[in-house]
């Protein structure tokens, strides 16, 4: 009896779940069309100029550039001697904690797993379900980032935002042995460890490491005020300010985030469809539940309502979509649906023909 009112409870989890994915995919579609508007825009208005002088007749204009990234700033950690010429450098301070997974059976039953890991936040333990599996509740070191105050494009200086995303992927090693043995830590490859054994570390053990920018050249993508750079916006209200690694054109830049929306748009489109089709799955879910009784026929319905769980929930989020083509692209989306209705009517006719065909042949065939 607990299996079948758990999943009568899941009939409103079920219901959730469409709710969210419809809300997924309607958004997902608008946004694709201001997107695609987007990008649009800028393919129409963008300059590329070179970044070694600044022409005023640009100013306010979307422009590309691409050059040699300099910075001759030293960022420091004091507290570890850490000292790079970058223009962004992070410490990252990791803790190895317990973390609580879940499994629910098809009673209904939670069973809880514990496993451990580096995490770079503090992972709360008091919420955990079962005893034995305390986390250190503070860092003895926080995270901390770095950032230079005056890092040129040629001419140009980076704003901050245009800091904030330049990648930091090199990791850094030359650390001051005695530094870190005062600190009474060890060094491991690019980690400062408290751990004797960082590859059998214990619950509390901390490694920090520190990572930062190394490009030689970088592309840019915005608007040019000034000496610096502020980000488009467009007339559908999306804000664009791009780097790239490498020299690019801002034909090619923007190629790159039409690529990133398509990546997008059928991500959340796969996400959506999957949630309304989990929620069909949980409402028709007592149907299974019941007839899981009668072993045989269990196994006949489950698969029974799998299948008509996808198809049902592949309807409707293809209706969805054309609903909010319509909505946000009704020419494409009328003419979309026009094409359908013509394709069942075309199937339909043809299924009629093929059994009209055997008829007049078994008619043909009577003595």
């Amino acid at each position: 009896m607990k299996k079948i009112g758990n999943s009568f409870k899941g009939i409103l989890g079920g219901l959730i779940l469409i709710v969210i994915g419809i809300i997924v995919l309607w958004w997902n579609e608008g946004n694709n069309v201001k997107n695609m508007k987007t990008t649009a825009e800028m393919d129409k208005s963008v300059i590329d100029i070179t970044s070694d002088k600044i022409d005023s007749s640009n100013e306010g204009k979307l422009v590309a550039t691409s050059g040699q990234l300099v910075n001759k700033e030293e960022l420091t950690d004091m507290t570890f001697q850490v000292k790079v010429v970058t223009p962004v450098m992070k410490r990252i301070v990791e803790v190895y904690q317990w973390k609580e997974d879940s499994d629910i059976d098809d009673d209904g039953n939670t069973t809880y797993h514990y496993k451990k890991a580096w995490s770079n936040d503090l992972i709360d333990s008091s919420s955990f379900h079962q005893s034995g599996h305390e986390n250190p509740q503070q860092k003895a070191y926080e995270n901390e980032k770095y950032t230079a105050s005056n890092v040129k494009l040629g001419a140009f200086t980076l704003s901050s935002n245009q800091l904030e995303m330049l990648s930091t992927k090199t990791n850094y090693k030359d650390y001051d042995e005695e530094t870190i043995s005062k600190l009474g830590m060890t060094i491991s490859n690019q980690y400062i460890t408290t751990s004797t054994d960082i590859d059998n570390p214990k619950i509390g053990d901390v490694r920090i490491s520190f990572v930062y920018n190394n490009s030689k050249e970088i592309s840019v993508l915005a608007v040019q005020k000034g000496s610096t750079f502020v980000s488009f916006v467009s007339k559908e209200g999306k804000s664009i300010n791009r780097i790239m690694e490498g020299t690019h054109s801002g034909t090619e830049m923007i190629n790159a985030i039409k690529q990133d929306n398509k990546l997008i748009k059928w991500l959340l489109r796969l996400v959506g469809t999957i949630l309304i089709i989990g929620g069909i799955g949980a409402i028709l879910g007592p149907i299974s539940t019941i007839s899981s009784f009668i072993p045989i026929l269990g196994n006949i319905v489950g698969i029974a309502v799998g299948f008509v769980s996808f198809i049902l929930g592949l309807s409707i989020s293809l209706i969805i979509i054309a609903l909010a083509w319509i909505r946000f692209r009704p020419i494409l989306g009328i003419s979309l649906i026009i094409a359908v209705v013509l394709l069942m009517i075309f199937l339909i006719k043809r299924g009629k023909k093929a059994k009209e065909v055997p008829q007049i042949e078994n008619q043909n065939n009577q003595p």
